[in-house]
């Protein structure tokens, strides 16, 4: 028989045999699923999907101003946005940062094996794909209260409206309900979404119409970009594993780096992986924002010199402190393997 999720974990409106739905069992799955997503997508509390897309798009655009910064030296003279030294430390990490970044939302997770599970945005497409019986007509339109047949809703709603307005009165305003069983208007919207999904004629439409194969496949092939495919061997093979001559030898076109079109290529698909799941198969949210929006001021203090002439001389001499500190570990960092003689 089919029962309500957990009240601690309900993220609906409408309890389920309040759903114009006629397979409850399949409703009752499709929920429990759809939680699991929403914790992937949003909930997760360290690593949830959107938390990782705001953290790889905000040090995107942050590089980007740094480096659009050192292009004003080229007519305004040197200054520290040139200094070498932090030119190849910006660098090294933007790259080594976006790699590692976009490589995460690309890790598969082997539900086989939920001691090593991920939260990444190729685990949701799997999963998906993996529960695809679940997305029919019926429950999709109607997973929260909708009604299936909207024109019978529709027709109920001006009726409604004709015994409670003198239509002689002229044009009025009324506001339609966007949830619940009266919500004819959301629910034509969802069958009109779910004719493109499942690649069903309007005219034909029945309740266990279900998801489109091209959907899908379309999905895959977006994560199966050639992009995608260059930077997982570059963080394999030289980012996050420092793999010997013949294992690299092992990667055809193994690439020394990105460029920045490439990495915003691979920022517009997996822009494009993220809305198509989250606000079309999953009904959820649609992201407004690509780059999270300033909770302060971003260029607070660039327009100050980075170390005042005077203190110079003091960092230099912490450099050679720093320096000669490690050096002396050569010396003596050994004996924690091979201890001193007696």
């Amino acid at each position: 028989m089919a029962t309500d999720p957990p009240a601690q974990s309900r993220i609906w409106s409408y309890k389920i045999d309040e759903c114009d739905v006629e397979d409850r069992d399949a409703l009752v799955r499709f929920r429990a699923r759809s939680e699991n997503w929403s914790e992937l997508l949003r909930g997760d509390p360290a690593h949830s999907i959107s938390s990782q897309f705001n953290d790889m798009l905000w040090q995107d655009a942050a590089w980007r101003m740094a480096n659009e910064a050192r292009r004003y030296a080229q007519e305004d003279g040197p200054n520290a946005s040139v200094a070498p030294i932090l030119g190849a430390m910006l660098d090294r990490g933007y790259v080594a940062g976006q790699v590692i970044a976009i490589g995460r939302l690309l890790e598969k997770s082997n539900p086989r094996q939920p001691q090593r599970g991920v939260v990444s945005l190729r685990r949701v497409v799997d999963e998906i794909r993996a529960d695809r019986d679940l997305f029919t007509r019926e429950i999709f339109v109607c997973q929260d209260g909708l009604p299936y047949d909207w024109e019978s809703a529709r027709e109920r709603d001006v009726a409604t409206w004709m015994t409670k307005h003198d239509p002689n009165e002229g044009a009025q305003m009324q506001w339609l309900p966007t949830q619940g069983p009266d919500a004819w208007m959301t629910a034509k919207q969802q069958h009109d979404l779910f004719d493109k999904l499942s690649g069903t004629d309007s005219q034909v439409r029945t309740r266990t119409d279900d998801l489109g194969d091209a959907v899908l496949d379309g999905l895959d092939s977006v994560l199966g970009d050639q992009v995608f495919t260059d930077l997982l061997a570059l963080r394999n093979k030289t980012i996050a594993h420092a793999a010997d001559t013949f294992s690299r030898a092992q990667a055809a076109g193994l690439r020394q780096g990105l460029n920045l079109e490439e990495f915003a290529r691979a920022h517009y698909l997996l822009l494009g992986v993220l809305q198509a799941v989250s606000a079309c198969l999953l009904y959820g949210e649609w992201r407004g924002s690509a780059v999270p929006v300033p909770q302060h001021d971003q260029f607070a203090h660039l327009g100050s010199v980075f170390v005042p002439e005077g203190r110079m001389k003091e960092l230099r001499a912490y450099w050679r402190q720093h320096c000669d500190e490690r050096d002396g570990w050569l010396s003596t960092a050994y004996h924690e393997v091979i201890p001193k003689a007696e």
